[in-house]
């Protein structure tokens, strides 16, 4: 799998509910907002990658869910903090505030087609 270097250009805290009127299939009860992050790399090509977390009304969130399928959810997105470097200790970042700061920030794409995602491990 190669690995471009990006830059993240956008990041953004959405409610789903704002999204669509109705839930995709995949989504669950619990899932109550999307994070949505933009990044460019070096040849130009745009990556848009969508978490779909379940944040608090403090803007943090838990990795511990009920369900597997909402567990990995959040864990992935907790991958993605931790190994971007975007948090220090997940469970206490207020990722409504903190998603401001991630513009600048350098990221790993994997292309496919004519896009690609952000590489979470």
């Amino acid at each position: 799998m190669e690995r471009l270097s990006a830059t993240i250009e956008d990041a953004k805290v959405c409610k789903i509910s704002k999204l669509w009127r109705r839930k995709p299939p995949g989504l669950t009860f619990a899932d109550t907002d999307a994070v949505i992050v933009t990044a460019k790399t070096t040849d130009r090509r745009t990556v848009s990658t969508t978490f779909y977390v379940r944040l608090k009304s403090d803007g943090t969130f838990s990795t511990s869910a009920l369900r597997a399928g909402g567990r990995v959810k959040q864990q992935r997105f907790a991958k993605f903090l931790k190994h971007y470097k975007l948090a220090k200790d997940v469970e206490r970042y207020n990722v409504c505030e903190g998603v401001a700061d991630w513009k600048g920030k350098s990221v790993e794409v994997v292309p496919y087609k004519r896009s690609g995602y952000i590489y979470v491990p």
